[in-house]
């Protein structure tokens, strides 16, 4: 392997805590960088690899607009929730860390999709294949709310041989997508020949730093203002806007841009958004736009001007998620009479930018339930967890706003954002495993008053992301078998109910520090009763991804528990 790729490699298995063997561990690689070009979600290496039957497919994702979606269950409730239209991306994979280039392994690659679209495959399915193909199926079933009629495909070969020009090479993968195209199950279809150059400049925009070059009619500068460094609105063509902000230089729409903005974007034809569509439909209106749209607001960690353009940095669109969904969607309307306002702040300061996304959301009527990462409860996580590791070896962060530590070249595995400090405390202290595995978006939505709870004491919080941080490192590091990676919320559940019922016997202050005790050793009294615990309560780590969703399995768990001693 290069010696860039096998450095990336590393990286990667280090900040996320790979578990797996190595072949396992370069797929888990792959796959994220994959993934990280699809969508900004949070991800577990767990999520992107599977093990069991495999049909010459190692990795199989499906993403709504930018949103990962594993189960289902999860679709259908997605598809339940909103009428409106999504743009669906089915990608599959095939890795490899061999550094020569087989024509047979990528003509295998394409049968294999072949076959696992096909209506009756002649290749056996994991579990987890077997359940993205009822996904899969359940997709068509919502063809009418897919954009263009049909689902992109695009098939990943990825391979850490440098690029070739062997004529059979090539020939395989123009042949391969032609033969993709002819199944007619997509509407844009794409096979990469994805060399290792490929994996280099997938692994460093996965969480590289998103800069672009606005250019503008014109600009002015706002008056000066405590804690903002520089602010400026502009008047921009929409074309510029949409082909230099909202999408990569190779045309594709880019992710993690509206992290910051309060609420997804509703569909072109939803009651907020229609007025804006039919503006830019209407020949005779378009050139009005920028004088009857609201504009857009973005905040950067630097805004520079330089002549006619102004240069960001690591910006966020915190107010305007649905004119820009709505430039997307009718990309083929925006011609140059379309202008647009757009307001560029340069802010550090976390309570300040809060404030902005309150004050400018605010205009559009957004109710308070909306705005997660300006929730209280969360900033005063945010304070303990801060104050909390002054004192601790292994430091954790809680990211109440996407990307905030990512200047600060922190390991992935400590890092907690609201989703994951969500399922974490949905494990231990909801004793709900199976929303944690299967449902983990419920526990923002719906369940969000029910898991930051005013009033809740912030140790719960840290504790159980310990706990999941350090199970992570335990199941990486060999000390347990790595098909328990699926089952950690699971793991953490039982502890739970465990250190509440022995923290006494333990000699222990509270719950908390039995628990905290519990996962921090390697070797040991605590770690022989981790080491008890598992293999009382979960026997057999080869349980079903249906099972996993279920809470009967829970039950089953937090019985046995009882037997441990």
């Amino acid at each position: 392997m290069h010696l860039v790729t096998k450095s990336y490699f590393d990286t990667f298995c280090q900040n996320f805590g790979a578990a797996f063997e190595f072949s396992k561990n370069f797929e888990a690689f792959v796959n994220y960088c994959v993934f990280s070009k699809y969508s900004a979600d949070s991800i577990e290496v767990s999520d992107i690899v599977y093990e069991g039957a495999d049909p010459g497919i190692d990795g199989a994702m499906l993403f709504l607009d930018d949103r990962a979606v594993f189960s289902e269950d999860e679709l259908i409730e997605i598809f339940d929730k909103s009428k409106r239209e999504y743009h669906v991306s089915i990608v599959f994979t095939q890795a490899k860390s061999s550094t020569s280039w087989s024509k047979m392994e990528i003509d295998s690659f394409v049968a294999a999709i072949s076959d696992y679209l096909s209506e009756f495959p002649a290749q056996p399915h994991s579990q987890y294949l077997a359940d993205f193909k009822s996904m899969f199926k359940k997709l068509y079933e919502n063809i009418g709310r897919v954009k263009n009629g049909l689902p992109d495909l695009y098939a990943y070969f990825l391979s850490a041989a440098p690029d070739t020009d062997a004529v059979e090479i090539n020939a395989a993968f123009i042949i391969g997508q032609d033969t993709l195209k002819r199944l007619g199950y997509s509407h844009d279809t794409k096979l990469f020949k994805a060399h290792r150059d490929v994996i280099h400049e997938l692994w460093l925009g996965a969480d590289g730093p998103v800069e672009a070059r606005l250019p503008t009619v014109g600009y002015a500068p706002f008056p000066a203002a405590p804690n903002i460094n520089n602010a400026y609105v502009a008047t921009v063509l929409a074309r510029s806007f949409i082909d230099s902000v909202l999408k990569n230089s190779d045309g594709t729409v880019r992710k993690k841009l509206f992290e910051e903005n309060v609420r997804d974007f509703l569909g072109v034809d939803s009651e907020v958004n229609t007025e804006i569509a039919e503006t830019l439909r209407e020949k005779n209106r378009k050139s009005r736009f920028g004088l009857m749209n609201n504009g857009i607001t973005i905040v950067a960690s630097s805004v520079r001007p330089a002549g006619q353009e102004i240069f960001i940095r690591d910006f966020q669109i915190v107010n305007g998620c649905q004119t820009s969904n709505v430039l997307i969607s009718l990309d083929e309307q925006v011609d140059p009479t379309v202008s647009l306002m757009v307001k560029l702040i340069e802010a550090d300061e976390p309570t300040v930018i809060d404030d902005i996304v309150r004050a400018t959301n605010r205009q559009s009527k957004v109710e308070d339930a909306q705005f997660i990462s300006t929730l209280s409860v969360l900033r005063d996580l945010e304070r303990y967890f801060n104050a909390r590791g002054v004192g601790e070896l292994n430091r954790l962060y809680f990211e109440r706003r996407k990307g905030q530590y990512g200047p600060e070249n922190i390991a992935p595995v400590r890092i907690f954002d609201v989703r994951e400090t969500a399922r974490c405390f949905a494990a231990i202290s909801l004793m709900r495993p199976d929303v944690a595995s299967r449902y983990p978006n419920r526990l923002t939505s719906e369940l969000l008053n029910e898991v930051f709870k005013p009033g809740v004491a912030e140790e719960i919080y840290y504790t159980a992301c310990y706990a999941h941080y350090r199970l992570k490192l335990l199941i990486s590091n060999k000390k347990f078998d790595g098909r328990y990676s699926k089952l950690r919320w699971h793991i953490l559940c039982a502890a739970s109910k465990y250190c509440r019922e022995n923290f006494k016997k333990f000699d222990c202050a509270s719950k908390n520090t039995a628990i905290y005790n519990l996962f921090s050793h390697n070797e040991g009294v605590w770690f022989d009763r981790l080491e008890k615990l598992i293999r009382v309560a979960i026997p057999d780590p080869d349980i079903s991804r249906d099972l996993l969703k279920s809470p009967p399995l829970t039950i089953m768990i937090l019985s046995r528990v009882d037997g441990v001693s």
